[in-house]
């Protein structure tokens, strides 16, 4: 658990102080696998049996890398149009 709780509070860190997309989801990314390394102890925790946690972390997981490429294509297309990804200077088109 405890590899969880600085997982997630590097994500949230870098999320709230970076200014950059790409930053920013990376540490969204960084949150969610806190999320699955928390999910997967309690699971053993409470069932001390792997395979049923592990095939929801699993699952988890895939889609979690799912959206992450999704993201990362929506990001290109942002670049592509703005020539840069801060947060700041992005507006409304």
């Amino acid at each position: 658990l405890a590899l969880s709780v600085i997982l997630m509070l590097v994500g949230l860190l870098g999320i709230l102080i970076s200014r950059n997309m790409t930053r920013i989801l990376m540490s969204v990314f960084v949150v969610m696998l806190a999320l699955v390394i928390n999910f997967v102890t309690w699971g053993f925790y409470c069932d001390s049996n792997y395979e049923k946690t592990n095939m929801i972390a699993f699952f988890v997981l895939f889609i979690f890398a799912l959206q992450f490429v999704l993201a990362l294509l929506v990001l290109c297309k942002i670049f592509q149009r703005d020539e840069y990804l801060d947060v700041e200077k992005m507006d409304d088109k």
